[in-house]
């Protein structure tokens, strides 16, 4: 005997909404007794963390060696779907559950279709309802309900596949058939087939003038009192600097709510904002725009985050005049976003979410390099 799955039209990533559908193809090479075929679209979000352990209880003469009590693990069944597909549940068929039904040896198909739900289900008992059972199988059921029910959950869209942590966090989407057989002398045979997953963005809000933004202040030290550089060949030094640097503040904006979305550029303005009379030119030397994604991953009463960084956009020696020095105090000036507005997002930057057990969110970090003086002279460079 022989199981195994075939998809329809399969796809790369699966959706929010989307159908799946497909084949159960059984082969059997003489004929078997069979109580039922059911098919499970199941969904999973597992963590596992070590707990920090006191030195003396885990070192000491009377250390504990238990596992249990060094691991925390959570495993939530994001998705739990049931079709049994061989005997039929239609309301017309009379047959019950339990009986044996005698399959002839060659191939038999069975198809499935599925459709994928907006919400996890964690936390709805009714979709953690496995069907019936009886021996191990209740005994497992009974277990898995047990647990879903002392875990804490939240309702929230279906998380995207994750599995950038190895061991100790992974979101798992899969397809899995089981044929059960009467007989306690044979076991069920089992396969299954993993999916992709990413979620539908979540509608957005109408557009709005609205900006999130994040403010910080600049200064410089007086350079003043430096001595002049002499010039080659008797050629005279370059100005002095005076002693009033510039002095403001950079703005870096995007609309509220902030969203970004891949394979498209970033959405944002750098403004430089004048708050202190000064003579001198300032300009832009560098700007970095940097990623930063940050995955809290929860397992009971112990937590751990993980960052990853991508490196957007470096720019370096620009020497770019941000206004002029007889600008009026607060005036506002808008650096050219032609220096990142054709760069987008990598697609490898996967979705923001939470759920019960793992939250993954980002933050853009500016780098902004300032500096001010004449041209040619050595100019005094700060980074925001």
């Amino acid at each position: 005997m022989s199981v195994h799955i075939v998809l329809d039209n399969p796809h790369t990533f699966y959706t929010n909404l989307d159908w799946i559908s497909g084949r159960v193809i059984l082969s059997l090479t003489s004929d078997e007794n069979v109580s039922a075929i059911t098919v499970k679209l199941e969904g999973e979000s597992r963590t596992l963390l070590a707990r920090p352990l006191n030195p003396q209880v885990a070192y000491g003469p009377y250390a504990r060696r238990d596992v249990r009590q060094t691991i925390a693990m959570e495993n939530h069944k994001i998705l739990y779907r049931v079709n049994q597909v061989f005997p039929s549940t239609d309301p017309g068929n009379s047959t019950s559950l339990g009986l044996a039904y005698t399959l002839r040896a060659g191939k038999h198909e069975y198809p499935f279709r599925f459709k994928m739900p907006f919400n996890n289900g964690c936390s709805d008992p009714q979709s953690q309802q496995i069907g019936p059972g009886s021996g191990f199988a209740g005994f497992g059921k009974a277990l898995g309900e047990f647990q879903q029910m002392h875990y804490r959950h939240v309702k929230k869209t279906l998380p995207p596949s994750l599995t950038g942590f190895p061991g100790e966090a992974e979101i798992r989407y899969y397809i899995k058939v089981t044929v059960q057989r009467p007989s306690l002398f044979k076991e069920n045979r089992r396969n299954a087939i993993g999916l992709k997953f990413m979620p539908i963005e979540p509608p957005r809000p109408p557009p709005s003038t609205n900006e999130a933004f994040a403010r910080r202040p600049y200064v410089f030290q007086s350079m003043a009192r430096l001595p002049k550089k002499k010039g080659f060949f008797g050629k005279a030094p370059p100005p002095s600097l005076s002693d009033t640097p510039p002095k403001g503040e950079v703005d870096a904006r995007l609309p509220s709510p902030p969203v970004l979305t891949c394979n498209e550029p970033i959405p944002l303005r750098l403004l430089l904002r004048k708050t202190a009379e000064s003579p001198e030119q300032v300009y832009l030397m560098a700007i970095q725009v940097n990623l930063i994604g940050s995955t809290e991953v929860r397992a009971q009463e112990v937590k751990r985050t993980e960052t990853s960084t991508w490196v957007l956009m470096s720019l370096t020696g620009l020497s770019i005049p941000i206004g002029k020095p007889e600008d009026a105090l607060r005036t506002e000036t808008l650096i050219d976003s032609d220096l990142w507005n054709q760069i987008p997002l990598p697609n490898t930057v996967a979705p923001s979410f939470s759920t019960c057990n793992l939250t993954r969110a980002y933050e853009l970090e500016v780098q902004v390099t300032l500096a001010y003086g004449v041209p040619g002279d050595i100019q005094v460079s700060r980074s925001t």
